[in-house]
């Protein structure tokens, strides 16, 4: 045999051994693709999911902040005890932002059957008769849930008034 003719033997015996490690090797490869293909589907379905729950939880932390907020707005309107000091010092702040001078308080607390617990507050007022819209705006935009019930009014001069509130304050 003539070196052209091993070389052609051995290009062949090559090719031959090519094709069996393609069929050992490759094809039992191939098997392993398709298995790692569905895992691959079920891990996207998967993380389509979390997705999903993830954006669902995202909206419901909102919910929950922005309820946290409003709870504590009423807790601040409705607090869940009498709260004498915070009214006393927020009459006070109001007055003293109207131009009212604040002479007296009295409280007492009472149960009404529709509202619930109550502080019946009974104040007396000095100051400009120009001044008692604006005062009585700012008891109606007051932090605490406020009700005027009774305003009783005296000229003292020319512009000066002293006038009389009994306000409700609710409470839990």
């Amino acid at each position: 045999m003539q070196k052209n003719q091993y070389s052609q033997l051995f290009s062949v015996l090559l090719m031959f051994l090519l094709i069996v490690g393609g069929i050992l090797f490759v094809f039992p490869l191939r098997e392993n693709v398709e298995v790692l293909g569905l895992e691959r589907d079920a891990a996207m379905a998967s993380l389509v999911s979390i997705q999903t729950e993830h954006d669902a939880m995202a909206l419901l932390s909102d919910e929950v902040s922005k309820s946290a907020g409003a709870k504590q707005t009423l807790l601040t309107a409705v607090p869940a005890n009498l709260g004498q000091d915070r009214l006393i010092l927020e009459l006070a702040d109001i007055a003293v932002k109207a131009g009212f001078d604040l002479n007296a308080m009295n409280f007492s607390a009472s149960v009404d059957q529709t509202y619930g617990n109550k502080l019946v507050v009974a104040t007396n007022f000095a100051g400009q008769a120009d001044d008692l819209i604006d005062f009585l705006k700012a008891l109606e935009n007051a932090d605490r849930l406020l009700q005027v019930k009774t305003l009783n009014v005296q000229l003292t001069s020319s512009s000066d008034i002293a006038f009389n509130l009994n306000i409700e304050a609710y409470y839990q």
